[in-house]
């Protein structure tokens, strides 16, 4: 059964113009499409709601119900990386840098606005008055997991990064009392999800950093905070997921200074205990 971005490709030539208007956003923006009205669909590519109601028909869809499903499900199950990877491999444009570097900036700004610091607020607060912390999340997502599991370690003491061939033996020591804290972005890893799902039984309370509602990992969240991860590449950029960890370390920093600062000396004096350093300026040659 052909995609939609395939259904899209393939008749391009033979739609409407407005057809094609509409159908080059949800080209263009399928994640956003994916959570938006045929209204708000027909409103962003500058035609009549009717048009995107004949745009799904004329894509061989019962209707704009059968179409919006299908970009939902498009959207969870992820076939973005080759499409994306065709997309930007076909010809390198001289502004390319720059188009790179404006697309994280848009994450950025996204991210922002649908980021309230009453959410950071909650995030932080969780973290600090869990028993203890478990953060799952791999593949490209340690890039996110292994730096927060670093600070929180440095930060609070009570932190641990589950690692990807250990889920059983870690998980088992999940309880009631500790904050489970997932990266999940598309694929959606099936053994972060499990690990979720394991918290949830336990009576454990789950912090999920996700680019959508629609996102499996959200469904399950006592707290899910969004995070946007376009590129102009064919893999997803963790700039902006980076940016809210940030925020929260910031807020669990505010919160409990004195907390924090005990811990931090306690590192300090461990890392000069093992010369965790390199001490190039008592160097002799």
């Amino acid at each position: 059964m052909s995609t939609i971005l395939e259904r899209i490709q393939e008749t391009f030539d033979v739609l409407s113009p407005g057809q094609k208007r509409a159908a080059h956003y949800i080209q263009s923006h399928i994640q956003d499409a994916a959570l938006q009205s045929a209204q708000k669909i027909a409103e962003k590519s500058g035609v009549s709601e009717a048009t995107v109601h004949r745009l799904a028909q004329a894509l061989s869809y019962s209707g704009f119900s059968d179409m919006h499903q299908e970009l939902q499900q498009f959207v969870i199950k992820d076939q973005r990386a080759v499409y994306n990877f065709m997309q930007s491999t076909t010809r390198q444009e001289e502004s390319w840098l720059e188009k790179h570097f404006a697309q994280e900036m848009q994450n950025i700004r996204e991210t922002m606005q649908q980021t309230d610091k009453a959410r950071i607020h909650q995030a932080a607060r969780l973290l600090l008055d869990a028993d203890r912390i478990w953060i799952a999340g791999w593949r490209l997502g340690l890039s996110v997991t292994a730096f927060f599991q670093f600070v929180l370690k440095y930060m609070l003491g009570n932190c641990e990064l589950i690692p990807q061939g250990g889920v059983a033996e870690y998980a088992t020591y999940i309880r009631s009392g500790d904050v489970v804290f997932v990266s999940g972005f598309p694929r959606y890893c099936s053994k972060t999800l499990k690990v979720s799902k394991l918290a949830k039984e336990q009576e454990a309370r789950v912090i999920a950093l996700t680019d959508s509602s629609l996102s499996p990992f959200a469904k399950l969240a006592d707290l899910t905070l969004l995070a946007e991860c376009k590129s102009t590449g064919f893999l997803d950029s963790y700039t902006a997921p980076l940016s809210v960890v940030g925020a929260i370390i910031n807020e669990i920093s505010y919160l409990e200074k004195d907390r924090v600062k005990r811990h931090l000396e306690k590192m300090e004096l461990m890392f000069k205990e093992f010369q965790d350093s390199f001490e190039w300026m008592n160097k002799t040659k």
